[in-house]
């Protein structure tokens, strides 16, 4: 009909009249449905023979699935053989039949043979698998390696990390040197608010942990001392213990759990973004620009922090010493004063140093080696705090034994 005459019945709001001759006219699709057929034979007993002729393509591919599926259905006992020499046209909704037959037959224990393939379907199969993606249960559990190659493969894993964290602290080395030998170009104002961060905002917690100790230590020692009549020998053991031990390590598991996770999240996060491809574009040194500001932080941050947990560790003691054991106050910090030494509290501040260097080299560390998106970055927070004690506990039992051989000495 013409156009014009199809507006005006638009705008009438009817609909346009069809004419005979096109309602006449087979579509396409229905011409092309008529051209696919499958005779049914039988070769020797056990096998079902399908010859297929016409086209298969995606006018007559749910006519052709339900035809194949019903000839084999009809004989379930027998391997099929399935003979192309009149397929003359064959696409991809083809191939998908010939997928889900051979999944039909595997199903059932028989076998699928293709014969007299043309060199068209040929290359058209040859693009596909049709053996089928394979598909693993849900609630299987894979099977496990067998013990050599866990070993290895673990071998391998420990050369790998102890690689990378050779080749990393040797880069933080480098940086930390430069940026000593030349002061005026560090970024001083990401180390100002990382020491903020790390330092004031760690006081509370710092703070209550450490006098909580300090009354924990008191109260267990009291116990035993007072059997001898010497409760006064409590703030001995507490400045001490404190001090020498208990301070640094306490400061340093906090700082771990606060900083070094903050950084391991804060660099993984980068590294997922691509922020660190675009500082190496940028012709910026990442280890300089993001791990140099972090272990100066941490280094300066940590030793405070212990101080302050020593101070109030030992204030625990005197608390319960006064309250629990009537013990003076002028008591307790006459005998802190004659016991504590300058010595112990250096060596305290000696292992704070070393450990926030570690903690912050570690966090940085696990940052860079994140590869993937949001889970990968939890796993490597994760790992900086795990790595983190497991080397503060190595490092503090290296100074306790550094620590007793030259006290010896």
């Amino acid at each position: 009909m013409p156009f014009l005459e199809w507006i005006r019945e638009r705008l009438r709001g009817g609909s346009p009249p069809v004419s005979t001759e096109e309602t006449a006219t087979p579509s396409p699709a229905e011409d092309l449905i008529s051209t696919f057929s499958v005779d049914v034979g039988h070769g020797s007993f056990d096998e079902l023979h399908l010859n297929v002729t016409g086209s298969i393509h995606m006018a007559n591919a749910e006519k052709a699935r339900k035809e194949l599926l019903a000839a084999i259905d009809a004989e379930p006992l027998k391997n099929v053989v399935l003979d192309l020499t009149g397929v003359d046209y064959f696409d991809s909704s083809g191939v998908a039949i010939l997928l889900e037959l051979r999944r039909e037959c595997s199903r059932r224990g028989n076998l699928l043979n293709l014969v007299n393939v043309g060199d068209r379907v040929q290359g058209l199969m040859s693009l596909a698998d049709l053996e089928g993606p394979s598909r693993e249960a849900i609630l299987e559990p894979r099977p496990l390696p067998n013990l050599l190659v866990q070993i290895g493969d673990g071998v391998l894993k420990v050369h790998a990390t102890a690689r990378d964290s050779v080749t990393f602290i040797g880069a933080v080395i480098t940086g930390l040197w430069r940026d000593l030998q030349r002061p005026g170009r560090l970024k001083w104002d990401p180390v100002w608010k990382l020491i903020e961060r790390s330092g004031s905002d760690a006081v509370p917690i710092v703070s209550l942990l450490s006098f909580l100790m300090g009354a924990i230590l008191a109260y267990q020692s009291a116990n035993q001392l007072r059997k001898f009549g010497a409760t006064l020998f409590v703030a001995d053991l507490v400045s001490i213990s404190i001090c020498l031990e208990m301070g640094p390590l306490l400061t340093a598991l906090i700082v771990a759990g606060r900083s070094g996770a903050s950084y391991a999240a804060h660099i993984g996060t980068m590294q997922v973004t691509e922020e660190i491809d675009a500082l190496k574009v940028m012709a910026m040194d990442p280890v300089r620009y993001l791990v140099s500001p972090r272990v100066l932080a941490l280094a300066v941050v940590t030793p405070f922090l212990t101080l302050f947990a020593d101070m109030l560790g030992i204030i625990g003691g005197l608390a319960v010493a006064v309250l629990s054991l009537d013990v003076t106050s002028t008591q307790y910090i006459n005998q802190v004063a004659k016991v504590l030494e300058v010595d112990d509290i250096l060596k305290g501040l000696c292992k704070s140093l070393a450990f926030g260097i570690e903690i912050a080299i570690v966090g940085c560390l696990r940052g860079f080696q994140v590869r993937g998106g949001a889970e990968s970055v939890g796993a490597a927070t994760t790992s900086a705090v795990v790595t983190s004690i497991f080397v503060i506990v190595i490092t503090d039992a290296v100074f306790a034994v550094l620590f007793h051989y030259f006290r010896l000495v």
